[in-house]
C-alpha cells in the first residue's frame, strides 16, 4: 500500500540515495562526457576526468555541517545571488551563542 508524503517538499528516495542526487551526480558524468568528447585527451585523463567530475557531483550533493537543510549546489546559488551592497553586521553575542552549539 502507497502511503501519501507528508508534505509536498519531500525528496523521494531510491534505494540509499535520493533522487535528486542520482540525478545530479549523473549529470555531472553526462558532463564529463560532453568534455572529452571535445577536447582531445588521453584515455587516463578521460578517466581521471569521470573521477574528478564524479567527485563534484558528490560535493555538490553533500550537506554542510554549518548549515545541514540545504546541499552545497543551493548554497552555492544563495552565495551568487546575494545583494553585495548590503552590510550585515554580526552581533559578537550572537557569535558566541552559534560557536557555543557547535
Amino acid at each position: 500500500m502507497y502511503r501519501n508524503p507528508k508534505n509536498t517538499k519531500q525528496e523521494i528516495k531510491l534505494w540509499a540515495f535520493f533522487l535528486l542526487d542520482i540525478g545530479i551526480v549523473g549529470g555531472m558524468l553526462l558532463l564529463a562526457n560532453y568534455i572529452n568528447k571535445v577536447v582531445p585527451i588521453s584515455a587516463t585523463m578521460q578517466i581521471v576526468n569521470y573521477i574528478l567530475f564524479a567527485c563534484f557531483g558528490i560535493f555538490l550533493c553533500a550537506r554542510s555541517p554549518s548549515y545541514p537543510i540545504e546541499r552545497n549546489f543551493k548554497l552555492i546559488f544563495y552565495i551568487f545571488r546575494m545583494d553585495r551592497n548590503k552590510y550585515h553586521p554580526i552581533d559578537i553575542k550572537d557569535f558566541n551563542k552559534r560557536s557555543d552549539l557547535i
